[in-house]
This record gives C-alpha cells, structure tokens and sequence, in this order.
C-alpha cells in the first residue's frame, strides 16, 4: 500500500503520518530537475527525508536528460531509497515545459531520460506514467518495455489518459496488460479510496502494488485499514477517525513549517479530517479566516476534542 506523490500535499509531514497510517512505501511530491540544478533553496528543502518514514521515493521531472540525472544523483545523496521519472503529469504548467505526460509524445528523449538516470544512480529508477496522451496515442505498452529494457526497476501506471486528467472511470484493465507485458513489478493507480478497491485492484490486475492518493486525503490511517481488509478483518473499508493521527500532523506541521508557512497546510488538511463531521462547514469558515497557526490548532483542538 503506497502513498502516491501529490503537489503541494506530500511534504515531509504527511509521509510521516501516512508511514504511522501504515503506507509501506511513500512518494515524496515531485521535484524540478531545473530548479535543482539551478539550486533553488526551496527546492532543495523538499528533498529532506527523515528517518522514519523510509522507504521513499523521491520524483522528479524535466526534460533534459542530464539535468534528471543530476537530480537523481541528488535526491538519492540526500538518502531517497528510490528515484522516480514523472511522465504522467498533466498539469498545464508542467506541460509547458515539456515535461510530465508530455514526454510520451516524444519516445526517444523518454528513453534516453531514463537511460541516463538508471546509469546516474545505485538506486532503483521507477517511472510514473499513464496511458498515453488521448485515446487516440495510447502507447502504456510501449513504453514501459522500452522502459524495462533501459534499466527501469518498476512501473507505476495512472490509466487515464492525459486528455482525462483525473475524470472518468480509472481503466484497471490497463494495468493488467502492463503487469502481464513486463517482467518488472507494477504499481497500479486510481479510483481507489478503501479495502475493498485496494483488494480488488490487486487480484484483478495481478499489480505488485496499490498507490493511493486522493483516496488518503482526510484519512492517511486508510493504508492500516486497506491491510486489515485484505487480510479479511472485519473493518470498515475506510477505517475509524483516528484523533492521534491528526494530531501528530499538526504539531509536525508547526514543527517543519514554522511561523505562517503553516497556515494553508493546516487549513487543507483539516477542512479535509473534518469532512462529514457535524459543524464541519462551520469549521472551515473559521479557519478560513484565521492567519495565526496556533488560533487555528486552537480551533481543531476545540472541535475534535482532543484526548490529553
């Protein structure tokens, strides 16, 4: 059960309460080559790992095969267990680029970005990608033996199109062509939000992993409760609120991003633990208009009622 890599979301805090929500591997939020080579301080910040939330894989993205390259070998001296190639990306900014999904349009600067990483680095190189730019360029299949043959340890395939961004149905029937095309494990995502999904993605596709990402916003205790289904204990498909859990990532917020910094994570996070409480709304009008970090812990503290 893996914690997907989300911008902005999956910073050092949120891995760290997911590790303890039982993800047994998590995605660190991608990470410029450019900026790094051009060692922006703010980037070079997002590529602090901590000990206790190893294995982590640290994403990056870029078009130039060099400069990924020289990331890798960053990430991989600031201690990631693995390096991971963004090419599933659709975002309008990234594409601008050249980056993201865009690179499945271009096969041969594709290959030789992970050619050139998997020769840079003594760690396992992954590649998140999706099906293809439209249903008209599918070419998953291609790719990820392409892929395979340059050196590639694994697959994470996002079966949407770029086209689709993250709507419509998630086409788990992608990931079992891939499983079944490669000799490399293959980590499957989308469409899964509880143990029900996890466990039928995994038999029905025959992956060696579920990725979950929007599905633990609110409710990083979900990879914990995706285990106990699996393995047939009667749980709910989503697991209890788990206070304690909510509180780490509060005091790890104040702890990792002092003074203001921490406002709008808490502010995003907590609109989403409160989802589906009573008041819930109210909550987050209030903490909308909050700007100093501790009036809005204090404002948590009081609705969920924390135990001492």
């Amino acid at each position: 059960m893996i914690l997907a890599p989300l911008a902005g979301i999956t910073n050092l805090p949120f891995r760290l309460v997911c590790r303890r929500g039982g993800a047994g591997l998590v995605w660190a939020e991608m990470i410029s080559s450019k900026a790094l080579h051009f060692q922006d301080r703010r980037t070079k910040d997002m590529t602090v790992f901590h000990g206790e939330e190893h294995p982590v894989a640290a994403q990056i993205f870029g078009r130039d095969p060099f400069e990924m390259a020289e990331a890798a070998r960053f990430v991989q001296d600031r201690g990631a267990d693995i390096v991971d190639i963004n090419m599933g990306c659709p975002v309008k900014k990234i594409l601008k680029s050249g980056s993201g999904v865009q690179l499945m349009r271009e096969p041969e600067l594709a290959r030789s970005i992970v050619g050139e990483v998997v020769r840079a680095v003594q760690l396992p190189v992954t590649v998140k990608f999706r099906l293809g730019w439209s249903d008209e360029e599918i070419n998953f299949l291609p790719l990820g033996r392409v892929f395979q043959s340059e050196g590639a340890a694994g697959l994470v395939l996002h079966p949407r199109t770029r086209m689709q961004g993250f709507t419509g149905a998630a086409r788990w029937e992608a990931i079992a062509e891939l499983a079944k095309a490669v000799r490399i494990p293959v980590i499957g995502s989308g469409d899964v939000s509880d143990g029900e999904e996890a466990a039928r993605m995994l038999t029905s596709t025959g992956c060696a992993g579920v990725m979950v990402g929007r599905g633990a916003l609110g409710k990083p205790w979900i990879f914990e409760t995706m285990h106990a289904y699996i393995k047939g204990s009667k749980v709910g498909n989503s697991g209890s609120f788990r206070p304690e859990l909510v509180q780490m990532h509060i005091q790890l917020l104040l702890e990792h991003l002092p003074g203001r910094r921490s406002v709008g994570h808490l502010r995003k996070h907590l609109a989403w633990y409160s989802k589906g409480f009573a008041g819930g709304s109210a909550l987050r009008r209030e903490i909308n208009g909050l700007l100093e970090p501790l009036e809005i812990v204090k404002a948590a503290e009081d609705f969920f009622q924390f135990p001492a």
